[in-house]
């Protein structure tokens, strides 16, 4: 059956990944912007976590992967609920001078990344493990369609919050100094940006898996950046090579039965690279 012909089967998969890449593409604009990759790291981790915790907590009720799932127990629900508050804890100010805001971060990346392997490891999960593992890494190629839906309202509700606070959001994030004296809630858009982070974050973690999220939340931003440092081209340039990497890797990897998740990465790897040796020649010049 060739690609085209087996589209009833890629269609809901490849849309999500389509969402998941423009959505990550345009927030890893403002991760670059702040410098806060490790805590994208950090927030995708989380959200594999609760994807994890709802398997978990599913088995009690004798749910498994493979069926509709109530919203009490869905993974969404669990990934965005564990990444809300990993969100909200890593955005508040630390009170001890001992304490650094990147020390906070990495607690929540190495516990939750700890904590992935000891709930996977549980026998009430043993067999659907691997298939969580899968989702976790991104090796899924089925996507469910309340899964899809679910992505489909968290891009409709970031985009709405962007649309209304995207200047407040630009300007805390280049100068939160400035912006706080300009009358800006600061603290306000930081957290709101944030939350909208954790609920990308969550729904594409589901639908893409935790390692892709990462990896759209950086590379095209970075990779942008290395094109040209004007802001609109770098916004732009973020969400075209985000969409382009998630939605040709996922082609690449169902037509070579290649693992999708290390194919959208790798793609997104490559054009960071072909940046990079383009900004080398530029500089040369």
């Amino acid at each position: 059956m060739s690609f085209w012909d087996a589209r009833f089967l890629w269609q809901e998969p490849m849309l999500a990944a389509l969402i998941a890449g423009a959505l990550l593409g345009y927030l890893g604009f403002f991760v670059v912007l702040r410098r806060i990759a490790f805590m994208s790291a950090a927030l995708s981790q989380v959200s594999g976590l609760g994807v994890a915790t709802a398997f978990w907590v599913g088995s009690f009720a004798g749910l498994t992967p493979h069926e509709a799932t109530p919203f009490w127990a869905a993974p969404t629900t669990y990934a965005f609920v564990f990444a809300g508050i990993g969100a909200i804890g890593m955005s508040l100010p630390t009170r001890s001078r001992r304490v650094t805001p990147e020390s906070v971060v990495a607690l929540a990346y190495l516990a939750a990344s700890a904590l992935v392997i000891v709930v996977l490891s549980s026998p009430r999960i043993a067999q659907e493990a691997h298939e969580v593992g899968d989702l976790l890494f991104g090796n899924a190629v089925v996507v469910k369609h309340e899964d899809l839906l679910r992505l489909a309202v968290a891009a409709v509700i970031t985009l709405t919050l962007h649309g209304l606070f995207f200047k407040e959001f630009l300007f805390s994030s280049f100068d939160g100094d400035t912006a706080r004296v300009s009358g800006v809630p600061v603290r306000l858009m930081d957290l709101l940006l944030h939350l909208s982070l954790a609920l990308c974050v969550a729904m594409a973690t589901r639908a893409i898996g935790a390692l892709p999220v990462f990896s759209f939340l950086v590379l095209p931003a970075s990779a942008a950046l290395l094109f040209s440092e004007r802001l609109k081209v770098v916004l732009v340039a973020s969400f075209i090579i985000a969409i382009f990497c998630a939605t040709f890797g996922y082609y690449l990897s169902w037509t070579l039965s290649l693992p999708t998740g290390s194919v959208m990465v790798a793609l997104a790897v490559a054009v960071w690279l072909c940046a990079a040796a383009f900004r080398a020649v530029e500089k040369a010049r």
